[in-house]
């Protein structure tokens, strides 16, 4: 019970900073760039959501020892790069986005959950 606490933990963490950076993303777009037309929304769910999946899916390899850690961990990041591709030319295709502003709003969301998620396998994997 105990291990499923710090598990719930983690999450929460992680859900707790996502919707934080959100807010202070959604207010410096508004006050500081006023005219810039950016799908934060979107780019925060593709990112929370790829990341909770990636644990998750991570989490139950560990658990039910299908492969080996590193192996699982470089298929599953390889996944979550292609599905960000394949949202970047979604966007493109569909979208009325400047794709730069795209990329740098993207990014940097991006790279601070990718931090997160890092830390908390390592923990997870320190505890094996």
């Amino acid at each position: 019970m105990n291990n499923f606490s710090i598990e719930i933990k983690g999450f929460l963490t992680i859900t707790l900073i996502t919707l934080a950076l959100f807010f202070i993303h959604q207010y410096l777009i508004l006050e500081i760039f006023e005219n810039l037309k950016t799908p934060l929304i979107s780019i925060y769910f593709f990112n929370y959501f790829a990341v909770l999946l990636l644990l998750s899916f991570f989490k139950l390899n560990l658990y039910y020892k299908l492969t080996n850690p590193l192996t699982s961990f470089v298929i599953l990041t390889f996944i979550k790069m292609l599905a960000a591709v394949v949202y970047f030319i979604y966007l493109n295709n569909y979208g009325d986005f400047d794709i730069t502003t795209l990329v740098y709003n993207f990014f940097p969301v991006y790279f601070l959950l990718l931090t997160m998620e890092i830390l908390n396998l390592k923990k997870s994997l320190n505890n094996i």
